[in-house]
């Protein structure tokens, strides 16, 4: 039996809790690391002695026996990174659940114009706010530590609260740093199956995801070492100790796949086009700033021309490519509409045509690519689509 959606949801709500104002005495870091090991404490208390927590007790039990990986360990940030996941695994199981024993009522024929009933498993918009910031602490505490320099945005350019997370959680060296984005990765695509769930992670958290699964699924092993080592005296079983292995690599490729195939092509477009120029997309909290960032490195930057050459073969990938690098025009982290912006709207029109011209390494041959992708230059009247955004910009 299911528990009660609501009770999943309150139990998100226990861990992502504010916790108590900074004083003199006490740094940020500090602050946040006592909320979470508090938020941590507060939930298991309440899974052990609320009866009402009864049913999502033993369905938390239920997932975490199916899992590969340790919710434990002497590492307070990661405890609550895997609750947390645990958390969206139940309540995931609670969504399926809830709608297979769902039986929509019969229609009334005297009231057509009557909405029909949602489904169970809907979301609530408070839920969803939630299940929101659930997300963005898996994204920020689970994920952003483990990118290699270089891949996707550092913490310090997201938000100050991001900035804070950076001076807390310990950068692991490999392959312990590569096992634990692994399991957080394969945790969000796992949750990501169910639709409602899928749509508050990809909207928000493409970029993060797709940064994630180019590491784990193309980055040299040499390049591993790069990540900052704060050596321990922790003790790690020898599960965490171990690097992927081939089989988890392809898995990660695989899975990379699937989701650049499910997502709207654009969208894609503009996320690799992103991913690929690197620090290039900086955010307002850097702007100003005389920070030192790493390159993309160039494996990412092959991995990304790569994966958009494929998005360009497929079928009208000149239209996906186009609306990608036009629509994204101002986009991506900066975000924005600005002067200088839509400056940039021509520049971009020029990367099109380079992008266009360039015939992929994976063609067999030019005159394949150019009989692929000359009929849909010539069908897709993109002259007057780039007229149309440019005057909607201005």
């Amino acid at each position: 039996m299911a528990p009660p959606l609501k009770r999943v949801v309150e139990a998100l709500s226990e861990l992502i809790q504010p916790g108590e104002a900074r004083t003199a005495q006490i740094s940020q870091e500090n602050v946040l690391l006592r909320t979470l090991c508090h938020n941590l404490s507060v939930l298991d208390q309440k899974l052990q002695q609320d009866s009402n927590s009864a049913t999502l007790q033993q369905l938390r039990e239920q997932v975490i026996s199916q899992l590969t990986w340790s919710v434990r360990s002497d590492d307070a940030v990661w405890n609550f990174v895997t609750e947390v996941l645990v958390q969206l695994l139940c309540l995931k199981q609670t969504m399926i659940e809830l709608l297979a024993q769902f039986v929509p009522p019969k229609p009334n024929p005297k009231s057509p114009e009557c909405a029909p009933a949602l489904p169970p498993d809907t979301l609530s918009i408070s839920q969803q706010k939630t299940v929101q910031t659930a997300l963005q602490f898996v994204i920020i505490l689970g994920i952003c530590p483990y990118l290699l320099p270089g891949v996707g945005t550092p913490l310090r350019c997201r938000s100050d609260f991001a900035a804070t997370v950076e001076k807390l959680v310990c950068y692991l060296a490999p392959p312990r740093g590569m096992w634990r984005l692994h399991i957080v990765t394969m945790a969000l695509l796992d949750i990501a199956h169910h639709p409602s769930l899928e749509s508050l992670i990809l909207t928000r958290h493409l970029g993060d995801l797709l940064a994630s699964l180019c590491q784990l699924a193309y980055s040299p092993k040499k390049y591993h070492s790069n990540l900052t080592s704060e050596e321990s005296s922790r003790q790690e079983d020898r599960e965490k100790q171990k690097g992927l292995t081939d089989a988890e690599q392809h898995s990660c490729q695989q899975g990379l796949q699937k989701l650049l195939d499910r997502v709207y092509q654009p969208i894609v477009v503009k996320e690799l086009l992103i991913l690929q120029g690197g620090t290039k997309q900086m955010a307002p909290a850097c702007v100003g700033k005389t920070q030192k960032f790493s390159q993309t490195p160039s494996w990412l930057r092959h991995c990304c021309g790569q994966l958009l050459s494929e998005r360009l073969m497929k079928p009208n990938g000149v239209q996906a490519v186009v609306r990608g690098i036009v629509e994204g025009a101002g986009a991506g982290i900066a975000g924005g509409q600005s002067a200088e912006a839509a400056a940039a709207d021509w520049r971009k029109c020029d990367g099109v045509a380079r992008i266009l011209a360039s015939c992929p390494q994976q063609c067999l041959s030019v005159e394949q690519y150019y009989r692929q992708v000359c009929p849909q230059v010539k069908t897709g009247n993109f002259s007057n689509y780039v007229f149309i955004q440019k005057s909607e910009n201005t």
